[in-house]
């Protein structure tokens, strides 16, 4: 090989080499400061399957989503089970409270019963009916689950103490308390898991929506939550503003867009700090919460978002990503 044909191939080595590391290294395409939020299942994905059913998480998983969220309630019996409703009329064939039901009864109820589909011509199925799903037990799940699946677990109870420790046990059973953050919108559910050093909690939902109306309508930041704390909040909430007055109160309704960059440098003021935003069902949502360095975002249907999440890579990124490789 002559001197000037080794250089010629040596010299397009390098242009190949360098090509591929920025298609790798290339950061989210409109956002250059941040990598894309990761996916959150929002009740395993209850847009593509029957909400919080191990159909559900293991279609979402097969998208490649590592974090399922999942809602939470306490049988009659102590069994926590995966459902969201009080009244078991909303989603199954059956009716009653789980609260007030035995788990060996909440297992024979189909979880699909009032899932629907509705075709490109406009009618409407309902495809669980003759194929059954089951209420779940947490148990169940966690011992169904990959060892690169985190969970996040809402808790749908009133009955903090009940609830608590139905749950710390199966994560006792299941050493399962490092891969499992714990939320709830009633602080309670989340106090009374203090006994237990293990456990990863949230911010209390009040907590981080006083903030974040200090942050819309006062314009300041009152203090940032701790180091290393994990935080949840809707990217846009439908708001009520009262007005008191001397002849009685003005009300005033918003759709209010609660993050933005100063928000998220507040959360952010103390080290850690990890944001997810919920609500995110939209490309244009997607790109925003990408945009303002969101750590993850909570999604109905992983499907969907999987989809648009996958075109802002590049033609490597997305094979590298389909093949799984870290940090693709």
């Amino acid at each position: 090989m002559s001197i000037r044909l080794g250089v010629g191939v040596l010299l397009a080595c390098m242009v190949t080499v360098a090509l591929a590391w920025l298609a790798v290294a290339r950061p989210f395409a409109a956002h250059p400061p941040h990598r894309p939020p990761a996916l959150i299942a929002h009740r395993c994905g209850t847009a593509d399957a029957p909400e919080n059913t191990l159909a559900a998480c293991r279609l979402a998983i097969s998208y490649g989503i590592k974090k399922l969220w999942v809602s939470v309630q306490v049988t009659q019996d102590g069994i926590p089970v995966l459902y969201r409703p009080r009244d078991l009329s909303a989603l199954t064939d059956g009716n009653g409270e789980v609260a007030q039901t035995p788990y060996a009864a909440l297992v024979k109820l189909n979880a699909g019963w009032q899932f629907k589909e509705t075709g490109a011509s406009g009618a409407v199925t309902y495809p669980y009916r003759d194929t059954p799903v089951h209420i779940p037990a947490l148990e169940d799940l966690i011992d169904q689950l990959p060892e690169d699946v985190e969970l996040f677990i809402d808790i749908k109870t009133p009955d903090a103490a009940r609830a608590a420790q139905a749950i710390a046990g199966v994560l006792q059973r299941r050493h399962f308390w490092n891969r499992t953050w714990l939320y709830s919108t009633l602080a309670d559910n989340l106090h009374a898991f203090g006994p237990h050093a293990q456990a990863r909690r949230f911010e209390a939902r009040e907590a981080t929506r006083q903030r974040l109306l200090s942050l819309l309508l006062e314009q300041r930041c009152p203090g940032s939550p701790p180091a290393g704390a994990q935080v949840g909040f809707e990217l846009r909430r439908d708001l009520e503003v009262t007005e008191a007055l001397t002849l009685g109160k003005g009300t005033s309704k918003v759709s209010a867009l609660l993050w933005n960059d100063h928000a998220i440098a507040c959360f952010n003021a103390a080290n850690g700090t990890r944001i997810v935003l919920f609500g995110i069902n939209s490309e244009p949502d997607y790109r925003l919460a990408a945009g303002l360095g969101a750590d993850a975002v909570m999604v109905d249907s992983p499907k969907a978002a999987s989809a648009y999440r996958l075109r802002d890579r590049g033609p490597l990124r997305r094979l590298l990503a389909r093949w799984g490789w870290p940090g693709s």
